[in-house]
């Protein structure tokens, strides 16, 4: 007795091919992958668009990278961190600096300080930090707009 193999239908052809359309996605995604050393290179130094920290402030470059590797952050950032008592002078510092009032969500620990300039693409935010204790984050967003 001979053994032959079952037809094959259709749909397990179709199933084959986009099995390997998926395959080479995949393939091509990792290829264009970033890694660290283009995260690093993504870091806002905010004095290139005219923007200062608030004195005692301190670049968190651990927090940034960290971001950055995440799925579509913003073409450039920094996120600095400084004691959380002087949220209000962080945030004056921001609405002189800026010229612009801050959108003020949340209260107490949970108080967030939302500075938005579209027209320069940039987003600043105030924060408690959720991974250092006792700590502001403040979180700097560039996109340059586009031209």
């Amino acid at each position: 007795m001979t053994y032959s193999p079952p037809p094959r239908s259709s749909a397990s052809s179709a199933l084959k091919k986009s099995a390997a359309l998926v395959s080479l996605l995949l393939m091509a995604s990792i290829a264009q992958a970033q890694g660290p050393q283009d995260w690093i290179k993504r870091i806002l130094d905010p004095a290139k668009i005219g923007v200062t920290p608030p004195s005692g402030a301190t670049l968190n470059r651990k927090l940034t990278v960290d971001y950055l590797s995440k799925t579509d952050p913003p073409e450039q950032m920094a996120i600095y961190l400084m004691p959380l008592a002087q949220l209000k002078a962080a945030s004056d510092h921001f609405k002189t600096t800026l010229k612009v009032d801050p959108a003020v969500t949340g209260s107490d620990l949970f108080e967030i300080h939302r500075f938005t300039l579209p027209d320069k693409g940039l987003t600043i935010m105030l924060t408690r930090s959720q991974f250092v204790d006792d700590k502001l984050q403040i979180t700097m967003e560039y996109v340059p707009p586009a031209k």
